[in-house]
């Protein structure tokens, strides 16, 4: 399913980043596709966050199929969101336990597709990065260490806090969701890191499961 069809069928909070970006690039160039070019840019850009400076015009444009009409709009795109929400601030979220995780990450009780979200933190609890690891069905989705573990070096995190919604409005954890916590948990380890939480949430509550 193209990322516009997706938009009408599900909606916006069931779009990847990579989705997102595709919408504002449009179409691709020859011998490019423009999911192709939509995925160059993302990396570009999480490349660019993580180094800590401004994206200017000219890194998007560097990215092969995008011109600087494209960039323009996708740049004005991410002032916007700075704008309206206040995404400036260079004061870093902290998050050090479960009701904080829940402040943090509880806009995703209402969606009607479970989403499994991370967030990244230093040794600080300061949020490095939020992330969307998966999106699924109202079935559930499938989640591997792996899908944590490669965001969490790369991004030299310290602790991960895990977040996913229940549509069906209970918060209880299902056998499953303690199984691959469980999981994620010794995956992190392995490699020296910690999973400080992870939080299941509905639409009026949560509830943290423990392992």
């Amino acid at each position: 399913m193209l990322p516009r069809e997706k938009y009408i069928e599900k909606g916006i909070d069931n779009l990847s980043d990579q989705d997102l970006i595709a919408i504002m690039v449009g179409t691709g160039t020859k011998g490019k596709d423009f999911m192709s070019v939509s995925r160059s840019v993302v990396i570009r850009m999480r490349r660019l966050v993580k180094s800590g400076r401004d994206i200017d015009i000219r890194d998007i444009t560097e990215v092969e199929g995008v011109g600087v009409v494209t960039a323009m709009r996708i740049l004005s795109g991410i002032e916007l969101g700075k704008r309206l929400y206040g995404l400036e601030n260079s004061e870093k979220s902290v998050v050090r336990n479960s009701q904080e995780a829940y402040s943090a990450l509880r806009d995703i009780g209402s969606r009607k597709q479970e989403n499994v979200i991370a967030l990244f933190l230093n040794s600080r609890f300061q949020v490095l990065e939020r992330r969307v690891i998966c999106i699924g069905s109202l079935d559930g989705v499938n989640v591997l260490p792996r899908d944590i573990i490669i965001p969490a070096l790369e991004l030299n995190a310290s602790s991960v806090v895990i977040a996913h919604n229940h549509p069906s409005g209970d918060p209880s954890p299902s056998e499953e969701d303690i199984l691959i916590t469980k999981r994620i948990q010794e995956g992190l380890e392995l490699v020296g890191l910690n999973l400080l939480d992870h939080i299941v949430v509905t639409n009026d509550s949560w509830r943290r499961i423990e392992i």
